[in-house]
């Protein structure tokens, strides 16, 4: 049986776990922050019922030890906590994205392992809020782990070492955390090989070997005809290049294509929504409306059947494509502005931020505040008398149970051991 490419990605843990519809991944934003904001109220009372009992107390042992000066216990207030919003959560984590992109860039590290951090941090907050966890401690554990998952060797120590404040000790504590929250899954499908893909398949088409389906009614000379005559730009006449000027055009697009994924396509919910494949032709189409149409055109076989043997449409991978372009384009980076208002915008955007941080500082969980103390707990409880609890072993035992059990059914059951002895 031979599979195809979307067959494949269908059966990856992206599209099966981390791929949504825009509602679905508004309502699970919105859960999380409704869950989060439920349990920071609670832990606040709980605070502000422990301080308030403790200062009663002291008070009453002063009294009876006749050390009480007379001054009033500053009362503890019972104003309601203002917790974030969903839109506010969704501000701040965007913005450590973007930190967690300048940290990429000022360690050096290659893009699949800053492109695969900003994911794990986006993945993280799906299900977890700002409010129990802050962002400037996850997101120097999610790069890390990016590291580590996409194999570009550094330790925590050299890695805390580059960080201003930073021991690894806080750098590791999150770690099982984020895992957790990634459900135990790391791998992450980017757009780029994608399109280094696409740019090597057009410059064949230019030089006349393109790759053809066995039963299209094209042949790689005719596709290089058509391409070489392509309009420059959209609705425009047609033009008449050489190899040489489609390929200086190929590189262009691409250069510019390359740009936005690494920017507007961390930076939105573009992975949520979309394949890999079509968020680089998205960001081809930004970059070269023409090339990206054409090149689509050519995988469907005939013009007056726009569909492929699998039965799809070309005209909707094309609306496909253009709502992921169009949320690419939303984003800030690819504003078509001068420097003095996207510097502006930039700046309002900043302010925003600190805001919202300001707000942030009264309605964290205080329960979750030292991770790394947390963390030592943690280990220690499981490392008691060397036993792990009751409902841990019941359910590990199950999923070895289970584990068994699957085995034998693809391998069939293990044989009988056989008497050696022959009594």
């Amino acid at each position: 049986m031979r599979l195809t490419e979307d067959e494949i990605y269908r059966s990856s843990t992206q599209y099966r776990l981390w791929s949504y519809t825009a509602d679905a991944l508004q309502s699970l934003r919105s859960s999380t922050n409704a869950s989060a904001a439920q349990r920071v109220k609670a832990a606040v009372k709980r605070q502000r019922e422990a301080r308030r009992e403790s200062a009663y107390n002291s008070d009453a042992e002063k009294r009876v030890n006749g050390t009480d000066s007379g001054a009033v216990t500053p009362a503890i207030t019972d104003k309601e906590v203002e917790c974030l919003t969903v839109e506010e959560e969704q501000k701040i984590v965007n913005a450590f994205c973007g930190q967690a992109i300048a940290l990429g860039q000022f360690l050096e590290f290659p893009i699949n392992v800053v492109a695969t951090g900003v994911q794990y941090l986006k993945r993280f907050y799906l299900f977890n809020s700002p409010m129990t966890y802050e962002p400037k401690v996850i997101m120097p554990s999610a790069m890390f782990l990016a590291t580590k998952t996409e194999i570009f060797h550094m330790t925590a120590e050299n890695f805390a070492s580059r960080l201003p404040n930073t021991t690894a000790e806080q750098v590791l504590a999150p770690e099982y955390l984020i895992t957790q929250a990634l459900r135990f899954t790391f791998d992450v499908r980017h757009p780029f090989r994608g399109l280094n893909g696409g740019h090597m398949e057009m410059a064949a088409m230019a030089n006349g070997k393109a790759a053809v389906l066995p039963s299209a009614n094209k042949t790689p000379a005719n596709l290089q005809q058509a391409m070489l005559k392509l309009p420059l730009e959209p609705n425009g006449s047609s033009s008449s290049m050489n190899v040489r000027a489609v390929e200086k055009r190929l590189g262009e697009a691409t250069a510019k294509a390359s740009k936005t994924l690494k920017t507007a396509a961390l930076l939105t919910d573009v992975y949520f929504l979309y394949t890999p494949s079509q968020i680089w032709l998205a960001a081809y189409l930004l970059a070269d409306e023409v090339l990206t149409l054409f090149y689509i055109s050519s995988k469907f076989e005939d013009e007056a059947d726009p569909s492929t043997p699998s039965g799809i449409s070309k005209s909707k991978v094309i609306a496909t494509v253009r709502a992921c372009a169009a949320m690419l384009a939303s984003h800030t980076s690819m504003a078509h502005a001068t420097e003095d208002e996207i510097k502006a915008l930039e700046k309002k955007e900043a302010e925003e931020v600190k805001a919202i941080q300001r707000k942030l500082h009264y309605c964290r969980d205080p329960d979750k505040m030292d991770l790394v103390k947390l963390n030592k707990a943690q280990k220690r409880d499981a490392g008691t008398d060397g036993k792990l609890e009751e409902s841990k072993a019941k359910r590990r035992k199950l999923e070895r149970e289970k584990n068994e059990k699957e085995a034998d059914e693809f391998w069939g059951p293990e044989l009988p051991k056989e008497n050696v002895t022959g009594k």
